[in-house]
């Protein structure tokens, strides 16, 4: 089972990278698919050799290359409707080039396979081999109209065109391996290495001109290939995406499809919700997007995923930062940030954000982002009038993506057995240590955002109520901060509203005896005004945080009342108070005042965050 194991993984890894890379060689994708096919049940039927190998991808594309070459009918690509005009001009680029290009320029720029490893397999010395892709580089960028460093993604656009295939699955490669003549098959693979090698030396144009290494570069007039170029050699491929099968941990009762793969440079760039902007790192060097949605099943999910690769690891720390605010502080209509969790023992950094929309029918986002060195990818899968899948297949399901982007950089053990624990959620990007627009639930029915007012001095105390009449300032807090949040297109009375005020005190001790003061103050409320009753009330200490929340009334005449719904909540030396005044109709449930007054607390916790850097 464990050779089965390696080769199935193998396969999966390298697969749709490969399938891309024989489609650029050629402009057949019908030869290029039952080429890589071809190879992969050669190699298969031989893994007792080519398992070990330190290259066994380069031993598979040899194979490939060589059979799409030998089947492919010319440029029958101007035939195909499922390619785009720009499509077929990134392949009419690089039919034009000497095969020696393309092929140098496909196996360094495109594979990312190191210029020593490349000049090997392409049968030429190392500085032949950098030349002719320095040349290959130089003609696409003209032809393309595009900076050198850019030629790249332009080659990455193919893979939505080239997605327009399906591959088998590992079990039936390996079947059909099984079913090879092993003396056909090992004759196959020597003469397909031979020819991958002898076609790198010599190369020929359609017409028949023989064209060598240093006539192409004169008649090219190369330019150097720069460092930016270099690194692009090095990035992650398509092949490196999740695929249909791998997806389905984010809904396996359903079949999955991946709708297309793109560089993410048509449109708007915007490809999920909270998303602010084409790139988290618009300075990065590339950028990749998978589409999936399923095909099965009566619920609605989708996903996409998205990598970007950034020049540094400071850049991509920036960019992991950026794409969890967007969704840490989203500020859309009835839209609330659930859960917030870290994941552990999967690359560098991983975060998972649960969103919600509770427009009907109710739909939930589960967001995960995980930061590989310099490379961030994120999956964000939507659940339409369903379940979201559990935390622990979503991240499984990140822990998947990383794995598939260390084998690319060659790195082992970035992706373990993922391990998940609930946290705050991250910085909102607004006022800091307070509630953000993203916390807020919805209100009756009440499709208008909630809009924050900026923050101000917690004195006077907006939050205060004639039963707790508390005062931050003049009980001995050193610091404390005010914000009030309104929905201000909706036709709501002018009491509505939800305000939250923030004391910091010199020690703990400070803290606690404020609290003490305000919750026996709420407890003789009812004795000091005869109009306000205690309707309810709860008082307990979880996960470091004390908290108590009270329901109130006060009437105002014999027909109409106000209702308050009022929250502490302490951490450290540090206590918030949230208080919302309801309107007839437009009111928040219990349970959900609760989980904004502990969301209120791990708010709090970013001040102690302050503290252990300051």
């Amino acid at each position: 089972m464990q050779r089965e194991e390696s080769f199935d993984s193998f396969y999966q890894a390298t697969r749709r990278a490969l399938l891309l890379q024989t489609f650029l060689l050629t402009g057949d994708l019908t030869a290029a698919q039952s080429a890589v096919k071809d190879a992969y049940v050669a190699a298969w039927h031989l893994w007792r050799k080519v398992g070990p190998l330190d290259d066994r991808e380069g031993w598979v594309r040899a194979r490939a290359w060589q059979l799409a070459q030998r089947r492919h009918a010319g440029r029958i690509w101007h035939r195909n409707k499922g390619i785009t005009d720009d499509d077929r001009r990134i392949l009419d680029a690089l039919a034009k080039l000497p095969t020696a290009q393309r092929r140098a320029v496909l196996l360094i720029l495109l594979a990312g396979v190191p210029a020593p490893a490349a000049a090997r397999e392409l049968g030429l010395t190392q500085d032949v081999a950098q030349r002719n892709l320095t040349a290959g580089v130089a003609s696409l960028a003209e032809a393309l109209d595009v900076p050198a460093e850019a030629v790249r993604v332009r080659l990455l656009q193919l893979i939505g065109a080239a997605s327009s295939v399906t591959l088998p699955r590992a079990p039936l490669i390996r079947r059909q391996g099984q079913k090879r003549r092993q003396g056909h098959t090992v004759a196959a693979a020597m003469v397909a290495v031979a020819v991958a090698i002898g076609a790198g030396a010599v190369a020929y144009e359609p017409g028949g001109r023989q064209v060598t290494a240093d006539g192409n570069l004169r008649m090219l007039r190369p330019q150097p290939v720069t460092e930016r170029t270099s690194k692009v050699a090095e990035l992650p491929t398509a092949d490196n995406m999740l695929d249909k099968d791998q997806i389905r941990r984010l809904g396996r009762s359903q079949e999955w499809e991946v709708l297309r793969t793109h560089a993410n440079t048509a449109g708007d760039g915007i490809n999920t919700i909270c998303q602010q902007q084409r790139y988290a790192d618009p300075d990065g060097l590339a950028a990749i997007v998978r589409e999936f949605e399923t095909t099965t099943g009566k619920s609605d999910r989708a996903a996409t995923q998205t990598v970007e690769i950034s020049e540094s690891v400071k850049a991509a720390k920036r960019g992991y930062r950026t794409t969890l605010g967007w969704y840490a502080g989203c500020r859309l209509a009835r839209l609330q940030l659930l859960d917030a969790y870290r994941v552990d023992n999967i690359g560098a950094e991983a975060n998972v954000l649960m969103v919600r929309v509770w427009e009907k029918p109710v739909t939930t986002y589960s967001v995960g982002v995980a930061r590989i060195g310099a490379v961030v990818t994120t999956t964000v899968a939507r659940s339409v009038g369903a379940d979201p899948p559990p935390a622990e297949e979503i991240t499984q399901s990140l822990a998947d993506s990383v794995s598939m982007l260390c084998a690319r950089s060659g790195s082992e053990g970035c992706a373990k057995r993922p391990a998940y624990s609930v946290v705050p959620p991250p910085p909102s990007g607004e006022e800091p240590a307070m509630i953000a627009v993203a916390d807020l639930p919805p209100v009756g029915r009440i499709n208008d955002p909630w809009v924050g007012i900026d923050a101000t001095s917690g004195t006077p105390n907006p939050a205060a109520t004639s039963c707790d009449r508390a005062n931050f300032g003049k009980t001995g807090a050193r610091e404390t901060r005010s914000r009030t949040f309104l929905i201000p297109q909706a036709k709501l009375p002018a009491r509505f509203g939800l305000s939250e005020t923030y004391g910091r005190f010199r020690d703990e001790k400070a803290a606690r005896k404020f609290l003490s003061g305000v919750r026996s103050s709420v407890s003789n409320c009812e004795d000091r005004d005869l109009a306000t009753s205690v309707v309810s009330s709860n008082t307990y200490q979880r996960n470091g945080a004390d908290r108590s929340v009270y329901a109130l009334r006060t009437e105002i005449s014999d027909k109409e009342s106000i209702r308050f719904r009022v929250g502490f909540v302490r951490i450290g030396r540090t206590v918030a108070q949230l208080t919302f005044v309801s309107a007839p109709k437009y009111d928040v449930t219990p349970d959900r005042f609760e989980a904004l007054t502990v969301r209120a607390g791990d708010r709090l916790r970013e001040l102690d965050l302050v503290d252990d850097d300051g």
